[in-house]
């Protein structure tokens, strides 16, 4: 009998193994930013804000027409505003 659950356990671990080497494990987790996320930013309407600065925490910073249009700078696939709403003056 006991012989019988080390084979069974032998086979579950090859299974494992090849599956993982197949490819139907879990993948590698790669940061990439979302889908439509504009990495070099848009045109700035004519009516936009002065640009706060050309680089803020070493990325550049660029328009986005989220949220009303501002400007902000793309870190680790988030945007991270730097300006107010055009269109309300708010944040």
């Amino acid at each position: 009998m006991s012989s019988i659950k080390t084979t069974l356990g032998a086979f579950a671990v090859a299974g494992g193994l090849a599956a993982a080497t197949l490819g139907m494990g879990a993948g590698l987790s790669i940061a990439q930013p979302p889908p439509g996320v504009p990495v070099l930013g848009e045109v700035p309407p004519p009516n936009a804000p002065p640009k706060p600065a050309e680089f803020w925490l070493g990325e550049p910073v660029v328009w986005t027409s989220g949220w009303g249009g501002r400007w902000g700078v793309w870190k680790n696939g988030q945007i991270l505003l730097l300006s107010s709403n055009i269109v309300t003056g708010g944040g």
